[in-house]
């Protein structure tokens, strides 16, 4: 008889040696806006967050007098709730040996990531942020990307931290062109791994969801206040009474509260799996320049 690996397999563990996973699926979000912080732990539909407003310098020459100070406030409902759940029926289980966390947890939590980056893409639009301009892949190049950080800085006034830049695989990949022809001798680890190093202040990600949104889209370069995310724990204490094994994995450098469960349904005859989600996003500041290829 087959070994019966996935019902010996801790939630925990499979929950614990997904977080690489995790956060490589969930890296872009590190450029944006996010809430998960113990404030969200509340009820509620929607989560209120705060990003700071840029200030102006003063003369301190005669005296320290308190300036005025302003927290732009950003409304996200938390109205997505999402995940993925598979299952095994008790003959599936019997006839087959299965590493569950190598084939099913990681394309499940990719296609969670996927979920979120596109609804955070889907903002991207000339409604929301007007600033573009137009450049081809075969035309994009570093000096493109130093465009857009003078854009930001001298146009959309935004600050020099925090800034991102998300593009298509096709103008990713001509990023990627340039430093064969940049003052970079040999074969470094950027080339070796066909990765864009930061460039203009920007860390940049290549998706395949960043489609053309119906307008020709083709990268963003932004500050981090111009994408919001907010999220919160989904509860589980009912579920628990139910003897539902639950973990909560909190990506590092997101507080991103993703949710494992591992249940059986003696109705059905089968053991099941759950990873998922509850958040909102939303658009803040016009910090944003979008490329457009016509």
């Amino acid at each position: 008889m087959a070994t019966n690996t996935i019902a010996g397999a801790n939630l925990a563990q499979i929950a614990e040696e997904t977080l690489p996973h995790l956060q490589s699926c969930f890296a872009p979000l590190a450029g944006i806006v996010t809430d998960f912080s113990d404030d969200v732990a509340q009820a509620g539909a929607s989560v209120t967050t705060r990003y700071a407003t840029k200030p102006s310098a003063v003369d301190l020459s005669s005296g320290y007098t308190s300036q005025n100070t302003a927290l732009t406030a950003a409304t996200v409902s938390l109205d997505t709730f999402y995940g993925f759940v598979y299952g095994f029926k008790d003959d599936e289980r019997s006839k087959s040996s299965i590493h569950l966390n190598d084939t099913f947890i990681s394309p499940a939590v990719q296609s969670l990531g996927d979920k979120v980056f596109g609804d955070l893409w889907n903002i991207v639009t000339a409604a929301n942020f007007a600033t573009s301009s137009t450049v081809t892949a075969a035309n994009f190049d570093r000096d493109d990307v130093v465009d857009l950080a003078v854009s930001l800085t001298d146009t959309l006034k935004a600050p020099k931290i925090g800034r991102t830049l998300w593009a298509d695989p096709s103008h990713y990949g001509a990023l990627v062109k340039t430093l064969n022809s940049a003052e970079i001798p040999g074969m470094t680890a950027e080339k070796t791994e066909g990765m864009v190093p930061r460039v203009s202040g920007f860390d940049i990600y290549e998706s395949d969801l960043c489609d053309d949104n119906g307008e020709n889209l083709a990268a963003f370069a932004f500050h981090k206040s111009a994408l919001i995310m907010a999220g919160r724990s989904v509860d589980t204490e009912l579920a628990a009474q139910a003897g539902v094994e639950v973990e909560n994995v909190v990506i590092p450098g997101l507080n991103l509260p993703v949710q494992f469960r591992r249940w059986y349904d003696p109705t059905l005859g089968e053991l099941k799996y759950s990873v998922g989600l509850l958040y909102g996003v939303a658009k803040g500041t016009g910090m944003g320049h979008r490329i457009v290829t016509a």
